[in-house]
């Protein structure tokens, strides 16, 4: 992690992440006509400049230790992964240093969590409805008599108190400690406590209202102090307070001292859970409805990044009182918050991205992922979201918690998969890892303003890159900058700024309001130009340089500058970016040609799925509302089908948004079956439930019944499919369904279930190249 990058987003940027919550980001491709009520779209894993930007450098080094490119080491008595610098590039430089990632074998971390109840006070032009305070959400019809209001989904206890948390966290039973220390097969360990519920000062619609820019934060700030308070009203002392909160603090989660060293204090609570009172807007919100607090994994204050926190770590966040300890990282859920939505939150908290569409769409990860629709399985009872199903094979990659063999491309080889949970140490592999020759993605952005070159400053999340040169305005009355400019710069959450340095970089201010949009996100602006005045800081030598910020939820095409000129009194030098860098120096800012052509790994990931552990959530709990015009709250459950799970890995995404890019993802499971499933009255099944066959294997599939509105869909039962061949690209991908499932590689790999032993328990798998 750099830390001279902490500023990637601006406060005003922050803002905007609240305040258009509630709208849904454009999509590339029409959303298909399906059977299932939509809900609001709502990101809830929000962007971090620290957590972004470590997520990225995960997925590269992963990526780069299952080709081999990529070693482990110990350091502080932690596995990291060390991804060498460039030897060739300038000794100092950024480039050439080595980088770290934080890959442990086995680890304990400890989890704090506060319980808060809302209070009376009320924000000005606010809903002023107190509260809510726990044990008041009404409820569910659990008498099931045919009426509209039979409920089976929603989960409900008549006593939500400190105990009832402690044993969905850390009881013996099912609990997020128990799904974490099978999920990580043994290697992770949760520990933690919970507190007992503490009071903020205002109602939820003074944290919660939507389009309420400083909401969250304040929730996070105000339950610390909250929590604080009552500790010191309890006798305690600040040295005690401090002596309690440091057993919560044992992981520089973000090497802020750079010493590659993960395993040691920084200051901050390593994981934050902050629940609420009431429902969480993701579910409706209950009583309070918009006003609701919707679930998220987030950064608290982190535009105070370099200003705030403790000594050697100041990345933002929020005191707990004068114990001298921070949080940054937090995640929040409701009162009614099933375990799925505890180990899904937590799973951002450990850096995974959300594997559903974020951009609105509907993709096929469906209950395949926790990290996806698998949050909310159960065991087929009265509610959902009560017991999760397993993450994806490339989540436990990134986690360091897959039991994988590589099969190199070209290789011929039979692998025995085991369950997915299957515990360490036993004699085979619970995935099999496919390498594929790189592949070479060429994009084509723009053509330059004049001649063959010009500056680019990026298209990725995460970003704060620069182009930087001295303007020497000593003998000078006047001076500007001007460039010719053409960008894509996502509203109010990326930016292209300019900036003047007065002491050789140290501090940045503004030259002019930093630049961002079209808002109407309809592609590149026209080329123009632009003049950015210097004259203030005539007489001065000054550093001028442009940087590009963006987050890490979308990015667009981004900045280009071609035929710069600097004017210092009477004098201008002009720069067509012809002829090299003539004066700038770029730090993530390239010269290019318009176009760029990048060699990226792809590769595929295969994993026997069956019902066992949690995953045996995957035969009782996936479910589908087929009465949402006359019982909302009723829910149909049905199987997804045991077997082998073929994902494919392709570094030429950065997400899983198929309704930008149909097709393809950064990992998305292969439907065995894409042809979709379609009502009679041309209506097809959503893509939670498409992919509900996905599977390869040698058992016929279950006959189901799906409805819509009362109205049946019989699937009767399908013949096995034991072979995976991705030899036409398209075979398992549907234009009738284009947001589903995904293109393959069309390399010539088989994968075929050769045997199925222990009642599915344990397939043979054999690999083989056209």
């Amino acid at each position: 992690m750099k830390r001279r990058h902490l500023s990637a987003l601006s406060g005003a940027a922050i803002a905007a992440v609240t305040l258009s919550l509630v709208s849904a980001p454009a999509q590339a491709t029409p959303a298909p006509k399906d059977s299932e009520p939509k809900a609001a779209n709502r990101e809830h894993d929000l962007p971090n400049p620290l957590g972004d930007a470590a997520r990225a450098l995960r997925k590269e080094a992963v990526d780069k230790l299952v080709k081999g490119e990529a070693t482990t080491e110990m350091r502080g008595g932690q596995r990291v992964i060390k991804l060498a610098g460039n030897a060739k590039a300038p000794k100092g430089s950024k480039e050439a240093r080595d980088r770290f990632v934080s890959y442990p074998v086995e680890r304990e971390e400890d989890i704090f969590t506060v319980l808060t109840d809302f209070g009376t006070q009320t924000k000005t032009g606010f809903d002023a409805t107190p509260g809510p305070v726990h044990n008041n959400i009404p409820a569910p019809d659990r008498v099931w008599d045919g009426n509209a209001t039979d409920d089976n989904s929603t989960y409900w206890t008549a006593d939500f108190n400190r105990a009832h948390y402690e044993d969905m966290m850390f009881g013996d039973g099912e609990s997020f400690k128990d799904f974490y220390l099978k999920q990580s097969n043994g290697r992770f360990v949760a520990k933690g406590d919970v507190s007992d519920w503490v009071t903020v000062p205002f109602n939820e619609a003074r944290y919660g209202k939507n389009n309420n820019a400083d909401g969250y934060w304040n929730y996070v700030k105000d339950t610390a102090t909250a929590w604080y308070n009552a500790q010191k009203a309890a006798g305690k002392s600040d040295a005690e307070i401090t002596t309690y909160l440091k057993q919560f603090d044992k992981v520089d989660r973000y090497d802020a001292d750079q010493d590659g060293n993960f395993n040691e204090p920084d200051g901050y609570i390593d994981h934050f859970q902050a629940i609420h009172a009431g429902e969480g807007e993701e579910a409706g919100g209950g009583a309070q409805g918009t006003n609701a607090i919707w679930s998220h994994r987030w950064y608290a204050y982190s535009t105070d990044a370099g200003k705030t926190g403790p000594e050697g770590a100041k990345l933002g966040g929020v005191p707990l009182g004068n114990s001298g300890i921070w949080i940054g990282d937090y995640t929040t859920e409701p009162e009614n918050g099933g375990l799925g939505v505890f180990t899904h939150e937590f799973g951002h908290d450990l850096g995974l991205p959300d594997y559903y569409d974020t951009a609105g769409g509907d993709n096929g990860t469906g209950f395949w992922t926790l990290m996806s629709g698998g949050s909310w399985l159960n065991h087929g009872t009265d509610s959902i979201g009560t017991t999760p199903g397993y993450m994806g094979p490339l989540e436990k990659l990134q986690l360091g918690w897959l039991d994988y063999k590589t099969v190199p491309y070209g290789t011929d080889m039979t692998v025995k998969l085991n369950p997915a949970d299957q515990p360490k140490g036993t004699a085979s592999y619970q995935a099999l890892a496919v390498t594929l020759p790189d592949k070479t993605v060429k994009t084509d952005y723009n053509t330059p303003h004049g001649g063959s070159y010009e500056w680019w400053g990026g298209a990725n999340d995460s970003l704060n890159n620069t182009l930087t040169r001295t303007v020497d305005l000593t003998n000078a009355t006047t001076g500007s900058v001007s460039a010719w400019l053409q960008y894509n710069i996502e509203q109010d959450y990326d930016y292209l700024y300019a900036e003047v340095s007065t002491d050789g970089g140290a501090t940045w201010k503004d030259a002019a309001a930093p630049i961002s949009g079209p808002s109407d996100n309809a592609g590149l602006t026209p080329w123009a130009q632009k003049s950015w005045d210097l004259t203030p800081y005539a007489g001065k030598s000054v550093q001028f340089r442009f940087r590009y910020a963006t987050d890490g939820g979308l990015h667009f095409e981004g900045p280009f500058l071609d035929d710069l000129a600097i004017t210092v009194g009477g004098t201008t030098v002009t720069d067509d970016v012809e002829g090299g860098t003539n004066g700038w120096t770029a730090d993530g800012f390239t010269r290019m040609t318009g176009s760029t052509s990048e060699v990226v790994s792809h590769y595929y990931l295969a994993e026997n799925r069956t019902y066992t552990g949690y995953d045996n959530t995957l035969k009782t709990g996936p479910y589908n509302f087929g009465w949402a015009n006359t019982k909302p709250d009723w829910v149909e459950r049905f199987p997804y089908q045991n077997g082998l799970l073929v994902w494919y890995v392709d570094g030429e995404f950065t997400d899983n948004n198929t309704s930008g890019h149909p097709g393809g993802g950064q990992s998305l499971p292969v439907d065995a079956r894409p042809a979709p499933l379609t009502f009679a009255d041309g209506v097809k099944l959503g893509n939670r439930r498409q992919p509900w066959d996905a599977t390869f294997g040698l058992e016929r599939t279950d006959a189901v019944t799906f409805h819509r509105n009362g109205t049946a869909l019989n699937v009767p039962s399908q013949p096995a499919i034991p072979v995976f061949d991705d030899s036409d690209p398209n075979k398992y991908w549907s234009a009738a369904n284009p947001w589903s499932s995904v293109k393959v590689a069309g390399s010539g790999t088989v994968m075929k279930v050769n045997k199925s032993e222990d009642g599915g328990n344990q397939l043979q798998v054999q690999v083989s190249f056209k």
